[in-house]
């Protein structure tokens, strides 16, 4: 009787319902546990069956801001010319786990793009990156895998589309941010 019992207990305790990306970013949001260097605006893909989503801040806010308060002075030359270019600091979560690292994406025209990294395709040697095009006007996207040759010559890509949102300062975030984009080994 116990050996049937404990079965049938499982089956009525009430599952846990499937969350979606935008119930992952609630509830990282209201913990706080935003990467904070990254907590402009958050993106989600319009497949509502993907359980990641991406957030992003914009180096010129950070410029500005640390030019209001004066800690912008204070770095070194390097670190300010560094500041002074337009760069996005990307960083994805999949349920609401954040990626190692955050991603940097340079301005390209009117777009944004990481560096680019090599792989083994059939015994040659080609390129991928990833794209960032934003409508900020809608603040629609378009996320694109694009991959080149061994020259760096475009061949494809696979894309995402979504839609980002400002996300609310009414929680200040404070999650860690890991700014080394190649970590120590």
């Amino acid at each position: 009787m116990r050996a049937l019992l404990i079965p049938l207990l499982l089956f009525l305790i009430p599952q846990a319902q499937p969350q979606t990306a935008r119930d992952y970013y609630n509830e990282i949001y209201k913990a706080g546990g935003l990467d904070n260097f990254a907590d402009g605006e958050v993106c989600f893909d319009e497949d509502p069956k993907l359980d990641t989503f991406f957030i992003f801040g914009q180096s010129k806010h950070m410029r500005e801001f640390m030019m209001m308060d004066g800690t912008f002075a204070k770095l070194s030359k390097a670190m300010q010319t560094q500041l002074k270019k337009d760069f996005l600091i990307v960083r994805g979560y999949n349920k609401g786990i954040a990626f190692d690292n955050n991603e940097f994406y340079d301005k390209d025209g009117a777009s944004w793009l990481n560096e680019a990294h090599g792989f083994l395709d059939k015994a040659e040697t080609k390129q991928m990156r990833i794209r960032l095009t934003i409508n900020w006007e809608t603040l629609r996207y378009k996320r694109s895998v694009e991959i080149l040759d061994h020259d760096s010559r475009f061949l494809s890509e696979v894309a995402r589309f979504g839609r980002c949102e400002d996300v609310s300062p009414a929680i200040q975030q404070h999650g860690a941010a890991n700014l080394d984009p190649k970590p120590s080994q």
